[in-house]
């Protein structure tokens, strides 16, 4: 799970946690964490809804983390983006989160972040030296100011203004519109664990 999430703590739920309380840790534990899982996922489909993009993969990156505690009868279910390698979209979630400031953007970055990084997996690999590692380093930080940018109408800079990104909140607007029912939906999913779990243990 990423560390960029959006989580709904459920306080105060005395009837809920006296019942599960009578049931056996083993079976508190399973109802709980479906609880959780239905919950989050109300808030997980609403931020998904928020989010606007062309491609769609930030979105069908969230997903609903489920954290328990059966011995405490308490846990927590955390939506989210993922940082899987090259496909995960937590970074993205961010920015559209919290949106980006006005920044400058050098041409030729990601080239020279790529040499870079190829100097240093060469040096871990032991294929060069340190020295030989760092004159590479130099020689890549020089990369941004000879290549140039194109830009709409032709025309040709070395560094542009980004004004930035405006902020969508899809998390936050998610939980301020969904919030109360994902609770609802928690605890009916709840009730409906402990009540079929203490018919099975009737039966049994």
């Amino acid at each position: 799970m990423a560390a960029f999430e959006a989580s709904i703590q459920v306080l105060g739920l005395k009837e809920l946690d006296a019942a599960l309380r009578v049931l056996p840790v083993d079976v508190a534990g399973p109802i709980m964490a479906k609880a959780l899982a239905e919950g989050g996922e109300i808030i997980r489909q609403g931020a998904a809804g928020n989010i606007h993009s062309r491609s769609g993969r930030t979105a069908a990156d969230l997903i609903v983390v489920v954290q328990n505690n059966p011995a405490e009868r308490a846990g927590v279910a955390a939506v989210g983006g993922t940082h899987r390698g090259r496909v995960g979209r937590e970074h993205v979630l961010r920015w559209l989160e919290l949106g980006t400031k006005a920044h400058k953007i050098v041409a030729g970055e990601s080239e020279r972040v790529k040499a870079r990084r190829a100097a240093r997996q060469l040096r871990r690999a032991g294929k060069i030296s340190k020295a030989e590692a760092l004159a590479l380093r130099k020689e890549a930080s020089k990369i941004g100011s000879r290549l140039a940018l194109k830009l709409p109408g032709g025309i040709f800079r070395h560094v542009v203004n980004s004004p930035g990104m405006r902020n969508q909140s899809p998390l936050t607007r998610a939980l301020a519109e969904r919030g109360d029912k994902a609770i609802s939906v928690f605890k009916d999913a709840l009730w409906l664990g402990i009540s079929d779990a203490v018919r099975r243990l009737r039966i049994n």
